[in-house]
């Protein structure tokens, strides 16, 4: 889990993602690394693993081609796709939970992405001569923790780019010491913007020198029974 845990300052608490990792790269083949939250259960949540051909950002409601799905109870794992990047770039998603029906978009469980440009043609390069390299890597799922107090907290959330976090019944939960997929939380609070990205006051009644920790989930928000199997990242904060 070291690669998965980031300590950000005690004061900020330490931040869990889903994250995915290219480990080989060549013009027809790439493996992917994924490492997923602990106790997570991939094969029994319906999560996926797809790329776009020809796209700079996730295609949020069209297929992905080819996608995987993850089997087994694993929380990493690798997965082989075969690639032509001598003449198409790819952008790669790891989704951790099934493909969601309308109006939600239709892949908005993706909460992890990597951008895989081109490789320029052997051909069209002189021996030493240096081609600029197209931006690519990897973005994960993110929170920040901002101020916390008796009565509430600020967080930051950052998803991928043109992800519709109210569009999709994005939430969060907030947990007595750490987050749990069976552990109903002590507060689910819905999403209520479509921004990828932005601070939330979440109002909470939080006992001094306590342990807590809030999940974010990309779907499945219910007033009476919120779905926890989607959660993509956690921070956990002492208040």
């Amino acid at each position: 889990m070291s690669e998965l845990a980031q300590a950000v300052g005690a004061e900020q608490g330490t931040l869990t993602q889903t994250t995915v990792t290219l480990k080989k790269v060549t013009e027809s083949l790439i493996t992917v690394e994924y490492d997923l939250l602990p106790d997570t259960n991939p094969g029994e949540n319906g999560n996926w693993i797809g790329l776009w051909q020809n796209k700079d950002q996730i295609q949020w409601n069209l297929d992905a081609a080819p996608s995987q799905k993850i089997e087994g109870s694993s929380q990493g794992g690798t997965v082989d796709f075969k690639v032509d990047l001598a003449q198409n770039r790819y952008m790669l998603g790891y989704a951790v939970g099934p493909v969601l029906a309308t109006p939600s978009q239709k892949n908005g469980n993706v909460c992890a992405t990597i951008f895989i440009p081109e490789i320029p043609k052997l051909a069209a390069l002189q021996d030493g001569h240096v081609v600029k390299a197209a931006a690519g890597g990897p973005f994960s799922t993110n929170l920040i923790l901002g101020s916390v107090s008796g009565d509430g907290v600020t967080v930051k959330y950052a998803v991928p780019s043109g992800c519709q976090p109210k569009t999709n019944k994005a939430w969060f939960g907030v947990f007595r010491g750490p987050a749990g997929y069976n552990i109903p939380p002590e507060k689910a609070l819905a999403i209520d913007s479509n921004e990828d990205s932005g601070w939330v006051s979440i109002r909470h009644k939080f006992v001094s020198n306590k342990k807590y920790t809030i999940a974010y989930y990309m779907s499945g928000y219910s007033s009476t029974s919120p779905v926890q199997t989607r959660m993509a990242a956690t921070l956990e904060f002492t208040a």
